[in-house]
């Protein structure tokens, strides 16, 4: 019976295709998992930096997503005292539980950022501001000596997510004028034609060094105050 090369080389092609994602997907898994193993060891660091420091009556912690943890706080305000608590990919649900395990310390100030991967995962802000509501009732009722500073959601490069965080933003606002909470009003210190500066984003949510410096100057007088 004559060879149909045809059909072997079929079978030759599929079987290194097969070979080719199978490779492909060991080493992109292998790649995923030490990236998770390297991101939990980091979180946990800080976590363990964090616990093992006493509150001092100085102690100021910032809470919050990526934006905060790319914020190199101690050399930007030259402040030993400054902890920074954000971490990647956080909603306002699981920042809410963080605050819960920060709290305890204490502190005498605690900056919160959080809302914009709400938005750009597109949950419920209703959900969100719920969850903002309890970050104020657990402050208060837990250290009401400590002063709790809520910064504005900042804007991106695009507009559908700044009409969300516009409007989230309002209702923050609103919740802190009636309850005596700080509000720190960052989005239109990042606006240039109604969307977030260009030369202050990588990616149109996350910030440039200038970004950064832009955030530094609305947040000096209440490091120091």
């Amino acid at each position: 019976m004559p060879v149909n090369k045809k059909v072997i080389y079929k079978w030759l092609f599929a079987v290194s295709v097969m070979l080719n994602l199978v490779t492909a997907g060991y080493f992109i898994d292998r790649k995923v998992y030490f990236g998770y193993m390297r991101r939990h060891q980091f979180e946990k660091q800080k976590w363990d930096a964090l616990f093992s420091t006493q509150t001092d009556n100085q102690e100021i912690i910032f809470i919050g997503t990526s934006l905060t943890e790319g914020f190199a706080l101690r050399s930007t305000f030259d402040n030993i005292h400054l902890k920074n608590m954000g971490f990647a990919g956080l909603e306002t649900d699981e920042i809410l539980k963080n605050l819960k395990r920060i709290i305890v310390r204490k502190p005498p100030k605690i900056f919160l950022e959080a809302g914009i991967n709400d938005v750009r995962n597109g949950k419920s802000m209703d959900n969100a501001y719920n969850n903002f509501v309890q970050m104020c009732t657990v402050v208060k009722a837990v250290s009401p000596a400590t002063r709790l500073y809520v910064q504005s959601v900042l804007p991106t490069l695009n507009n559908q997510f700044n009409q969300k965080i516009k409007d989230y933003n309002r209702k923050l606002a609103s919740y802190c004028l009636a309850n005596h909470v700080i509000y720190i009003d960052m989005y239109n210190g990042f606006l240039v034609d109604n969307k977030l500066n260009a030369l202050a984003t990588t990616d149109g949510t996350h910030l440039t060094s200038y970004g950064y410096y832009l955030w530094k100057k609305q947040m000096e007088k209440y490091i120091t105050e």
